[in-house]
């Protein structure tokens, strides 16, 4: 079946707009993704936890608005961190926020840290290697 060129135009201009209604459309959706960590000019996206691959609710935070720049840290909702971010300190306006948003980070402002002043030396089994000579 042959078409109209009339026709054909048409279908075209309908794809155009389409793809440009596309466009805007993930442009808005990626701008809702990175929100900025308040006053500063990092950003941040939250990824909700996946009990399949057996991660908790998390967030990645960025040099950057808009997701841009390098990834600075990522930290999950239990304060610990995640992809490799474990024992980095963060800055106290970020961990001040995240514990806004009840992410459970430690005072002072570690990633996965331990609390010296919370440990009983009955929580840990001691074992001294030593290398005989």
């Amino acid at each position: 079946m042959r078409r109209k060129p009339m026709e054909l135009l048409r279908e075209l201009n309908e794809i155009n707009e389409r793809k440009k209604i596309l466009s805007e459309l993930t442009f808005a959706l990626e701008h809702q993704t990175y929100k900025t960590i308040p006053n500063t000019s990092n950003s941040y996206r939250q990824d909700a936890g996946n009990t399949n691959t057996k991660t908790e609710k998390h967030a990645h935070v960025y040099a950057r608005k808009n997701g841009n720049g390098a990834e600075l840290y990522s930290v999950n909702i239990s304060g610990t961190g995640h992809d490799g971010s474990s024992g980095k300190e963060i800055p106290k306006t970020h961990a001040d926020f995240f514990r806004s948003l009840g992410y459970k980070i430690n005072m002072n402002n570690a990633l996965e840290s331990i609390d010296y002043s919370s440990i009983s030396l009955e929580d840990f089994e001691y074992v001294i290697l030593r290398e005989d000579q």
